[in-house]
């Protein structure tokens, strides 16, 4: 089978693996797992990709064991989780891979979908939620540990679009224009730097969609639902992971 793993959000600080939404493909001929990740509480960047990287590592020393086919591997996340995965599909340098095991079996995933995920600290927290105009977000100054101003590089270290090229895996990015917590920018930014270098990227930005994509109170109904953002994910994995 082709695999799938999840990578869940809460803002690198919270969340967890037992909540694994790609386990609905489970019934579309794909094995689905969750992965988890050293919180910012406990291990400040890049151990969280780190751990991701081992996850795929993992997976595919054991693919055997669990009937996948190593070279199918796909994965999604939300939010920070989205941030990971596209972590995953643009950082193929040796220095991410850690130290967790499994050594000299790839990490590289072959598709990925990315919901509502940062993509750029170069110029600081880039207008994630409880960013101050002046002051970094939380959550983000939780992830690096240090302040931007202190350590500009760190934070560039964190930011995927920083190593789009040309051999990254197609992406499906989906992300709401009404998006508060993180704004549409960082995924509209991404897509476009996919697209120059020459990988397939498709973009689907929800009307009305905040983050995690459904309207707000009182708001018209977000576009696409949810069922035919379902669809759309099923739909770019069989093209991409069955093929």
């Amino acid at each position: 089978m082709p695999a799938v793993l999840w990578i869940h959000g809460g803002g690198w600080s919270g969340g967890s693996h037992k909540s694994n939404r790609a386990a609905t493909l489970a019934t579309k001929g794909y094995f689905t797992a969750s992965i988890e990740y050293r919180l910012s509480g406990e291990a400040k960047w890049p151990a969280q990709i780190e751990d991701c990287k081992l996850g795929v590592r993992w997976l595919r020393a054991n693919a055997a064991k669990y009937n996948v086919n190593p070279d199918r591997i796909g994965c999604w996340g939300s939010s920070a989780g989205g941030h990971l995965v596209a972590c995953l599909g643009t950082m193929d340098d040796a220095r991410f891979e850690g130290n967790g095991g499994h050594a000299g079996v790839s990490s590289r995933v072959q598709a990925v979908v990315d919901y509502c995920g940062p993509s750029d600290f170069t110029n600081g927290s880039g207008g994630v939620q409880n960013a101050k105009e002046g002051e970094d977000s939380k959550a983000v100054l939780g992830l690096f540990g240090v302040p931007f101003k202190e350590k500009p590089a760190l934070w560039k270290d964190g930011s995927p679009l920083v190593y789009v090229k040309r051999t990254a895996p197609p992406f499906l990015i989906v992300h709401g224009d009404k998006d508060i917590t993180v704004p549409v920018e960082h995924s509209l930014q991404f897509a476009a730097a996919l697209k120059r270098a020459g990988v397939p990227v498709e973009l689907i930005v929800v009307k009305n969609g905040g983050h995690g994509m459904t309207a707000g109170s009182g708001e018209p109904p977000a576009e696409p639902s949810r069922e035919a953002l379902d669809a759309a994910v099923l739909a770019f994995f069989d093209k991409v992971l069955k093929k």
